[in-house]
């Protein structure tokens, strides 16, 4: 497996450890800067496949609920015909 190697400056990793610090937090984690910041190398890796499975989940929930509205629509339709 590749290996790469960064150099931060002290202000930098302070910094970095602040943000990972707040996600670490938010997201009930406890990651390290070194595996917050891979997490984020990852995380750019998969944004274009993630985005496209995004819209089609989007475009699957927007078909599901036009036709759970159009259903509803015609029951109701014959409760009053």
């Amino acid at each position: 497996m590749p290996r790469f190697q960064i150099d931060l400056t002290d202000v930098a990793l302070t910094r970095l450890q602040r943000v990972v610090d707040v996600y670490n937090q938010n997201n009930g984690l406890s990651l390290t800067v070194q595996e917050w910041i891979l997490l984020n190398v990852q995380e750019i890796a998969i944004s274009e496949q993630l985005a496209a499975s995004e819209r089609d989940l989007r475009l699957q929930s927007e078909a599901t609920h036009a036709a759970a509205v159009n259903a509803e629509r015609q029951r109701l339709l014959e409760t009053i015909a």
